[in-house]
């Protein structure tokens, strides 16, 4: 018939759960001590795609939802926004297009 050992009869099982409570309560602490890890990305942030300064014609185009030879057309009869020509290629500058599509915003009054 085995007996039954219990901590409050052993001794050295009192000291044990003595030893284990110091450790937790010690555990515990140290924790509550230690500043909380966030983890961090390690990839740099770098936006979407760099804002442009410049738009080419297509890129004008795409913007528009129009042709590249609507564009070409009005800059042919003197319409349309300013563009640049740099070493033949035809540039739009983005603070110009901007300027050019307020002024062709139209504000309904209804009286």
């Amino acid at each position: 018939m085995a007996t039954n050992k219990t901590s409050s009869s052993n001794p050295r099982a009192k000291n044990m759960s003595d030893v284990l409570d110091a450790l937790s309560s010690g555990i515990a602490k140290t924790a509550a001590n230690e500043p909380k890890f966030e983890p961090k990305l390690l990839v740099p942030e770098v936006p979407a795609e760099p804002a442009r300064q410049l738009l080419t014609e297509i890129m004008l185009a795409d913007r528009w939802v129009c042709s590249v030879a609507r564009l070409q057309r009005w800059r042919t009869v003197g319409e349309g926004p300013p563009y640049l020509k740099i070493v033949g290629k035809v540039l739009y500058r983005l603070k110009d297009i901007e300027a050019y599509e307020e002024a062709c915003l139209i504000r309904k009054v209804f009286c």
